[in-house]
């Protein structure tokens, strides 16, 4: 491996270059934290699953990528952060679950809405959104989770990322989320996040405005121009002294069983497990992040409210 292609390869990044993964990095004399992430993968995975529209699967993989980036960092196998849209357009709402491990699960509500495209080969996410409100629970495994809201100000997902981070954790952030369909599916998806460390001042607020204004190229564009996440995020730093810190894969990881959906049973209380013990035929849980289907027969039901 030459020195190029050894400098674009954080360290923990899988060594096949058409997988799924995240890199972390920081530039601009440490004031500036870089995260970039294909999930090309992870949306034709949710789009086989959920049989969505274009625009639901634009929307979901956009919040899928969105959701994945704001949980880099993540530490524990307890660690978790759940992302809700909730809105008034067709989709009416959105929820994504990321661990620590680089998975991440999610849904659309309505998984199929009529297609819109504001320009030729542009679908019109926003118009499948519409307004409504966005919601991130970080749980650390501490007593208590974090929870922050902010409203939804566009509906293109990235700009409301961006919006809550600035209002609910008081961090200035550029964010690009992108997803490229055609008529067969999921072509390529990414997105990358910049985040302006503590003691970054009015020069680095500066430069990276100018950079984000300088017509920097869609990212799905440069995924499919065979950019790495590595590559991308060098490209709009543009700091020849960027340090790649690390790199990890990230998959579409449900990690649904019976024995949780047993666990969610005994959650309703023995009243209304008594109702559902009354069925001879039993009952049929469905999950709403992969699909997967668990029947419980009624003696089984009645062991549980034992």
């Amino acid at each position: 491996m030459g020195e190029d292609s050894s400098f674009y390869h954080a360290k923990g990044a899988p060594v096949d270059p058409d997988q799924d993964y995240i890199v972390t990095a920081i530039a601009l004399g440490g004031k500036v934290r870089v995260l970039s992430v294909r999930t090309t993968h992870i949306c034709k995975e949710a789009l086989q699953i959920h049989g969505m529209s274009p625009v639901a699967t634009a929307a979901l993989g956009r919040f899928l990528t969105g959701s994945l980036l704001l949980a880099a960092g993540l530490k524990g196998d307890d660690s978790s952060l759940t992302a809700n849209i909730r809105c008034d357009g067709p989709i009416k709402g959105m929820t994504a679950v990321c661990n620590s491990r680089g998975g991440v699960k999610g849904y659309c509500i309505e998984p199929v809405v009529p297609t819109v495209n504001r320009a030729p080969g542009k679908l019109d996410v926003s118009a499948a959104i519409g307004k409504g409100m966005l919601s991130v629970v970080k749980d650390l495994g501490l007593k208590e989770p974090y929870i922050g809201t902010s409203e939804l100000i566009s509906g293109e997902i990235a700009e409301d990322f961006t919006y809550f981070l600035a209002v609910s954790e008081q961090t200035r952030s550029i964010m690009s989320l992108g997803v490229l369909m055609n008529s067969t599916g999921v072509l390529h998806a990414g997105g990358f996040l910049v985040q302006l460390m503590p003691e970054a001042g009015e020069p680095e607020i500066e430069y990276l405005e100018k950079r984000a204004s300088g017509g920097f190229p869609d990212i799905t564009y440069l995924l499919s121009e065979g950019l790495s996440p590595e590559h991308i995020a060098d490209m709009f730093i543009g700091d020849p002294d960027i340090q790649f810190l690390s790199g990890a894969p990230v998959r579409y990881d449900c990690g649904c069983s019976r024995e949780k959906m047993e666990r969610n049973l005994i959650a309703l209380g023995k009243k209304e497990l008594d109702e559902l013990a009354s069925d001879p035929d039993g009952i049929e849980l469905a999950c709403h992040f992969c699909g997967a289907k668990y029947h419980f027969r009624q003696m089984e039901i009645a062991r549980l409210m034992q």
